[in-house]
């Protein structure tokens, strides 16, 4: 009786053989005219052509009616071209207009490179009319393409033509009809690749069941941990990419950064972490780049493939699935890598660890990072409003009191909350400055000393705290001055809803750089801004100071929370000169957000 294995290495020794089937019935790559990219199908090749080389190969021998061997002689002319001069791969604007001495060059019928499987697929372009071309069984086109080659041979040597072209349209609706469903074979195949990993995931959580609570317990010392994974699960749903998309702050701002910097993306790798929807990856293909890697481990990515494919982007974008922490990429450098990874209090979710391994693992030297930078920033409020509905609420509940609802404690729940500009009643201090380039994760815990000054007469109730990202054109200067950031650039002007306030979405044209703010003074953002609820409020008069310290930290139970701890003390205005933080009266309070 034969028994069957269930080991890991069963497994894969099965997996060995489906990934042989997939690679016997999968065509031979395409490679790019001009860059080094291949491609399953020459409608997606040339498309790439176009849009990463500007050169629009089908429109060029519509225009000026080339024949099979003309076209053949300008492929292989690109490509000697190519071999002869390493710069030639990067030459945008090639162009063909018909005097060319190559175009009927017969030197150039002989092929450049080895078996080059673009020259067999020329004829799924050709102009002439293909509808009366009978259609023929796939083995019979199979051995026929043997009997093509030696044509091909032939005319090279100037003999027997017009038997190779009767054998070309003999399988010219062949070579349209695998054309085509190129781009099918290759979904169906990714597919296919996700569902078998995710039967391999689902099998072995099956048969360890009595394991789980050890992966789970093990996996909250590490972000990218497979526990988890209810992190990467609560972005499969629509509602909460709905949320992020219509957040025109933060949309817009990496639209128009993209955009208005085409010249940057043009011909670029880009490495989109955490792609969502596919929303930023779109973007940069639009912009012009040559490739773009869209990577997430959310289920959310067969959605944003499906996103892709329907915006017909599919020759530009590749889907991965899998954590950019222990997947391998299609391409061994990217150029840019663009990312939406900000949380509450701009650290919240830990996502920034992921792109800078990503940065670390995949980014090219003098490579890009969008965003370049990010700024965290501290304020204090006085809002007696908020104070009544949200932490006082428990002292009069329809007239009882509840106060065990109250949090207790050392701890508090810092909370996230939409606080209006007028409530803001202090200047602002920079606690903290990322530059995403040189930035470890290490340097995602920090702790700084922090002033805010009293701008008016007032109690104030709690600190507030907010963040800004800056995108810049080149990581060598990723951000504007953080002294000409601390200046008081807001102002407290109505904002138009119709579109996010020049306060919320920001440029600086001296240096060609882009952001925006999730500050009180700009339009509301999803993130909104964090508040932390004094136990007592300080009573401040105008041009008094809140001294203190500022601790951020991982949590030790989640790290993707973060625990956050304030020691501050009261400086009246007559003592600012002199006083030193040592000799205040220090007050410490400790606060998470989960």
């Amino acid at each position: 009786m034969s028994v069957v294995s269930y080991s890991e290495s069963g497994w894969d020794t099965q997996e060995d053989r489906w990934d042989d089937w997939e690679d016997d019935e999968m065509n031979s790559p395409m490679k790019c005219l001009f860059c080094t990219h291949t491609f399953q199908s020459p409608i997606v090749l040339f498309r790439h052509v176009k849009q990463a080389h500007g050169f629009d190969f089908p429109k060029t021998r519509a225009s000026l009616k080339l024949d099979f061997y003309q076209s053949m002689r300008v492929v292989n002319y690109i490509r000697t071209m190519g071999l002869s001069d390493p710069n030639f791969g990067h030459v945008s604007g090639f162009v063909v207009d018909g005097s060319e001495k190559f175009i009927n060059d017969d030197q150039y019928l002989k092929p450049a490179i080895e078996d080059d499987a673009l020259l067999y697929a020329l004829d799924e372009l050709d102009l002439d009319d293909t509808a009366s071309v009978a259609s023929s069984s796939r083995a019979g086109s199979l051995a026929r393409s043997h009997a093509m080659e030696s044509s091909l041979v032939s005319a090279m040597a100037g003999s027997e033509k017009a038997k190779e072209r009767e054998l070309m349209a003999r399988i010219r609706t062949l070579e349209q009809q695998l054309g085509l469903r190129d781009r099918e074979v290759k979904y169906v195949t990714e597919q296919f690749d996700e569902y078998r990993q995710m039967v391999k995931r689902q099998f072995y959580d099956s048969i360890d069941d009595s394991n789980a609570e050890d992966r789970r317990a093990g996996a909250a010392a590490e972000p990218g941990s497979v526990g988890g994974d209810y992190y990467f699960n609560s972005y499969a749903g629509n509602g909460i990419h709905m949320q992020m998309l219509q957040d025109r702050v933060r949309t817009e701002g990496y639209r128009d950064f993209i955009y208005d910097c085409a010249d940057v993306f043009r011909g670029k790798v880009v490495l989109d972490v955490g792609c969502g929807t596919g929303i930023l990856s779109m973007f940069a293909a639009k912009a012009g780049a040559a490739r773009v890697i869209a990577v997430d481990n959310s289920d959310i990515i067969d959605k944003a493939r499906a996103n892709v494919i329907e915006n017909g982007l599919d020759g530009v974008i590749t889907l991965v699935r899998g954590k950019i922490e222990e997947l391998e990429l299609p391409v061994p450098q990217v150029d840019i890598i663009v990312s939406e990874w900000m949380g509450y209090f701009l650290l919240f979710e830990a996502m920034l660890d992921s792109v800078l391994v990503a940065r670390d693992r995949f980014l090219a030297p003098g490579g890009l990072l969008a965003p370049s930078a990010s700024y965290v920033y501290l304020t204090a409020i006085s809002d007696a409003a908020y104070m009544r509905d949200q932490v006082n609420y428990w002292d009069d509940v329809y007239g009882f009191r509840m106060s065990s609802m109250k949090p207790q404690g050392p701890m508090l729940e810092a909370d996230v909350d939409v606080v209006p500009a007028s409530s803001v009643a202090a200047t602002r201090a920079l606690i903290a400055h990322i530059d995403h380039g040189t930035a470890t994760p290490a340097d995602l815990d920090f702790t700084s000393d922090f002033v805010v000054e009293a701008t008016r007469d007032a109690p104030l109730h709690a600190l507030l705290g907010y963040f800004d990202v800056a995108f810049s054109r080149s990581q060598s200067e990723p951000s504007p001055d953080a002294s000409q950031l601390s200046a008081p650039v807001y102002t407290s002007d109505s904002v138009a809803d119709t579109k996010p306030s020049p306060q919320s979405l920001w440029t600086r044209p001296e240096s060609s750089m882009h952001g925006f703010t999730t500050g009180p003074q700009g339009t509301p953002t999803h993130w909104k801004q964090t508040v932390f609820v004094l136990r007592e409020p300080i009573d401040a008069k105008a041009g008094d100071q809140v001294r203190g310290k500022f601790v951020c930290r991982k949590s030790t139970t989640n790290p993707r929370e973060l625990d956050l701890e304030i020691s501050y003390c009261h400086v009246p205005a007559s003592m600012k000169d002199s006083a030193d933080i040592s000799s205040c009266a220090m007050k410490h309070q400790k606060y998470q957000l989960q």
